[in-house]
């Protein structure tokens, strides 16, 4: 019977589009596309590609100027802690100390002149020869003597670290992944001449695009596998997601590594392969179904008569391709395309969800007739 109706509404409904409601009788009826919410629909796992990196890096450093006079390590070397990677010439540093040894011996000297000078003027104005002036000066020469015999001594401990400071050791066990300097350089304070990869904990590196990185979350368990050895399954779980998207629209997510094998090697490629939540009775809609309901997200049901009626629900994750939602019931049927222009109570004509927000709804759709 309602195929029936329609067939007289067919002119109607072609020149308005299945966007504009149609007259039946005395009530209006929209077309919609709708969806059956079924959790077998949920969609299956994504992978993304990356590489497999220490947790922990660091940009080693010369901390005084100098020309490099050896390189000991090569690029991919493993090294341990306090292993030699580099020296720079301390003649100058050794300088430095001489220099400030001679201010110390000069300081300390002074301290002579100041503490007999003080003795003198204190015999002096016991024996009320001196003024108290005099021996306020007395006094006041004397501990700035012994100031600056304090001062000169930090300037010789500050050399002496400065000498050692011509040698530069790895801060731990691990492998050189960059090196920056060469033998007859000169090289500045601070400047980085080596980064090194720090052994213990490795992490897997993605980037991932504006609607996945949505999907994740801080601590969700992922499936990682080595492209040299794909049969081999590894346990991981995202333990960084960036802030911020690079230059190119993505996203840096770093994947933790539990119980890393044996022989794994930084630079490895490895796929990452994690999957939409779909415990909790969660269920997959297309993204079109969303709809706003005094700042809840919402959906539109239709009920056994074709009418429909709004379900606040929780909007638990993003897909690429749709959504994750709860609040719903098995088998219920949402409103896919056409939510914007609905009421409650409003009569519809469902028609099974295609994956495109048609603007016309075919008769062969509305009728099951083919014409």
């Amino acid at each position: 019977m309602k195929a029936t109706k329609l067939l007289f509404a067919l002119p109607a409904l072609l020149a308005l589009g299945a966007c504009n409601e149609i007259e039946l009788g005395e009530k209006p009826v929209r077309p919609v596309q709708v969806w059956v919410a079924s959790k077998a629909q949920i969609p299956g796992p994504l992978s993304y590609s990356g590489q497999i990196y220490a947790r922990y890096e660091s940009a080693l450093a010369f901390r005084v100027d100098g020309k490099v006079i050896s390189r000991n390590v090569e690029l991919g070397e493993r090294v341990e802690a306090g292993q030699v990677l580099a020296r720079i010439d301390i003649r100058d540093l050794q300088l430095n100390i001489d220099n400030a040894r001679a201010g110390l011996r000069a300081a300390r000297a002074d301290l002579a002149v100041a503490r007999n000078e003080r003795k003198r003027v204190r015999n002096l104005f016991e024996k009320k020869f001196a003024s108290q002036a005099e021996m306020d000066a007395a006094n006041n020469h004397f501990h700035t003597a012994r100031a600056k015999v304090k001062a000169a001594e930090a300037q010789v401990e500050m050399a002496q670290n400065q000498s050692k400071y011509g040698t530069l050791k790895a801060s731990g066990n691990g492998a050189i992944t960059q090196i920056a300097i060469e033998a007859g350089q000169v090289v500045s304070a601070g400047q980085t001449a080596f980064r090194l990869a720090h052994e213990g904990e490795y992490e897997v590196r993605i980037r991932v695009g504006e609607q996945s990185v949505q999907m994740l979350k801080p601590n969700q368990a992922v499936r990682i596998s080595l492209w040299a050895d794909d049969t081999a399954l590894l346990s991981g779980f995202v333990r960084d997601i960036a802030p911020a998207a690079d230059q190119n629209r993505t996203w840096l997510v770093k994947i933790s590594l539990v119980a890393p094998p044996a022989g794994l090697k930084l630079g490895m490629t490895a796929k990452v392969v994690f999957a939409p939540d779909a415990s909790g009775g969660f269920f997959w809609l297309p993204a079109t179904a969303l709809f706003q309901n005094n700042e809840q997200p919402a959906v539109w049901l239709v009920d056994a008569d074709d009418k429909v009626r709004l379900r606040n629900i929780e909007l638990e994750q993003y897909l690429e391709n749709g959504m994750l939602v709860s609040g719903l019931e098995e088998g219920v049927e949402v409103v896919a395309v056409g939510v914007t222009h609905l009421h409650p109570g409003q009569v519809v004509y469902p028609v099974p969800y295609t994956g495109k927000a048609h603007h016309a709804v075919s008769l062969k759709d509305q009728t099951g007739t083919g014409g």
